[in-house]
């Protein structure tokens, strides 16, 4: 059994990372060179902001609490991005439809996919959580043992919250086998998995008592005792790595391998029938008959182009799942999680702690700064201009003959993406000025750099027009197995070091960044529509 296991995970593996195609070679040293830029670049902003972070610590004798908030912030991502990737290993995997005829046990195949689930934490773990681990041995003077330690406890502590996440989806997926509209459940399921996991994660966040904050400010490393009552396994994580205690390590582990049994055991039926009721179940498209007094609406083209844009987006449940489901509740995700397990504990003292912030305008920048980061990170996860074009497969050879200006459809196509960025921002900043009470100004200087970066970030379009991927045959080619997706987070990040770096450089002062940010990415935004615009006819021609 053992053995199948491990073949298993290698081919879902793979079967993962494998795009197929010509020039396969040429783009797999193009993934792995990206890749490795992304870790780079990943492991310089990390490392840098940890640095800032610790030395702030250090002086108020907390420094024991930035392992907290790192393994804390693992925690969070993990539950977040398992979900999405809990659906596409599980049940929308092209290798499902193969499997199922094959001598293998239900339990062997669940293994083999949670197996691949845990890799893909592991690789977003090690983004992270390495770099700053290291940045905090160094400068508070760990020995080589620590480091062994970190290495143990990055791979432990992602187990139980991913396995959670994927027991609820299995259980919820399980209620698809038989049901008439599938692509209608599917949708429904991915929507409450992730209110779920929320659910569970603010309730573990919550269950710690209030203490008087300022009693463990200025008690030296006790800040770190708020984390631990954040999730059932961070008293035992952070007491390995601060006391160097092997029996909460040992303590860790066994947690952690019970939860993975259990799961295999008992999820391995509850699989299978939500893998068949995935595969099999109709689809339930209606034949209703066309109203024709209601067939035409004249509202506009751009209205129109929009529309049915929009209408692809919501129809499919993996474009939904992948495209639009991550922009809608990420922000939410994000802000409770930060308000149930720190807002709540804290209550007044840090109300009156950051009234104090506001109130001085040097670290009241700061807040500025703040905003314009969770905007930015927040925008990795909007992929849908990468695969705007695409996404339609060969209908998308269709634009080359409407009697639409190609810029203009290109445009239209970019919008979704602008407006998806843009709910996330409001929807950040609403819950910023209602739960941390955030002064109007912050959010009244950051919004225009936001509109502007938002519709800088829809230009990513161009990387799709340029070489589209249209000849595939399941859709998770396009959302999964598409480098030209690590673009949105790579353009992300670059946004975030150049925020970081300029409010160092001008002191954080709110009005010149606001300035020069709005000017920067206004100009920008100019030259990209020019240039679509002007180059119309050679972007049309080139488009294969």
């Amino acid at each position: 059994m053992m053995r199948n296991i491990v073949n298993l995970t290698r081919i879902f593996l793979i079967s993962a990372f494998n795009r197929g195609g010509s020039g396969k070679k040429r783009n797999r040293i193009g993934k792995i060179a990206l890749y490795g830029l992304l870790f780079a670049y990943l492991i310089g902003v990390f490392g840098f902001l940890s640095y800032e972070i610790i030395s702030g610590l250090i002086v108020m004798k907390q420094e024991e609490a930035f392992i907290g908030l790192i393994l804390a912030g693992i925690i969070t991502l993990v539950m977040f991005t398992t979900i999405i990737s809990t659906m596409n290993v599980l049940y929308f995997s092209d290798d499902n439809r193969f499997i199922l005829p094959l001598p293998l046990k239900p339990l062997e195949v669940l293994c083999a996919k949670l197996n691949t689930l845990l890799i893909y934490v592991y690789m977003e773990e090690a983004m992270l959580g390495l770099a700053p681990m290291i940045m905090y041995g160094y400068m508070t003077g760990q020995n080589a043992f620590f480091y062994l330690l970190v290495v143990l406890v990055l791979i432990l502590v992602p187990v139980l919250p991913m396995l959670i996440v994927a027991l609820i989806v299995i259980c919820v997926m399980a209620l698809t086998k038989g049901i008439r509209n599938k692509s209608l459940v599917q949708m429904v399921t991915m929507t409450v998995s992730i209110v779920f996991s929320l659910f569970i994660s603010m309730f573990s966040s919550s269950m710690s008592s209030s203490e008087d904050v300022t009693v463990l400010l200025n008690t030296a490393g006790s800040l770190v005792e708020i984390y631990k009552k954040t999730f059932i396994t961070m008293p035992m994580a952070i007491n390995t790595l601060t006391d160097h205690n092997v029996l909460s390590l040992l303590l860790l582990f066994v947690i952690s391998a019970f939860a993975y049994v259990l799961t295999c055991v008992f999820g391995q039926k509850l699989y299978y029938r939500g893998m068949l009721g995935s595969l099999y179940s109709s689809t339930g498209i209606s034949n209703k008959k066309l109203d024709e007094r209601n067939a035409y609406h004249s509202r506009g083209l751009l209205f129109s182009y929009v529309m049915k844009e929009v209408r692809v987006y919501l129809r499919r449940p993996t474009f939904f799942a992948q495209l639009i489901l991550p922009c809608l509740l990420l922000p939410a995700f994000m802000i409770g999680l930060v308000y149930f397990s720190i807002v709540s504990q804290m209550g007044d003292e840090l109300m009156e702690g950051l009234a104090y912030v506001y109130a001085d305008k040097e670290f009241g920048s700061y807040v500025f700064a703040v905003i314009l980061l969770v905007v930015m990170f927040i925008s990795m996860y909007s992929f849908i201009s990468t695969v705007a074009v695409s996404k339609d497969g060969h209908d998308a050879y269709a634009m080359k003959y409407l009697p639409v200006p190609f810029y203009k459809q290109l445009i239209y196509k970019m919008i979704p993406d602008v407006v998806m960025c843009l709910f996330s921002y409001l929807c950040v900043v609403l819950l910023l000025v209602i739960l941390f009470r955030v002064p109007l100004i912050y959010v009244l200087m950051s919004f225009p750099v936001a509109v502007l970066y938002c519709i800088l970030h829809g230009f990513l379009i161009l990387s799709d027009v340029r070489r589209p991927k249209l000849n595939w045959t399941n859709e998770l080619q396009i959302v999964k197995k598409n480098l030209r997706t690590m673009l949105s987070l790579a353009f992300s990040l670059l946004n975030m070091g150049v925020i970081a770096v300029m409010a160092f450089l001008i002191d954080f002062n709110t009005v010149t960044m606001t300035l020069i940010l709005s000017l920067l990415y206004g100009l920008i935004d100019v030259l990209l529509f020019y240039y679509i615009r002007n180059r119309d006819f050679a972007l049309a021609d080139g488009f294969e």
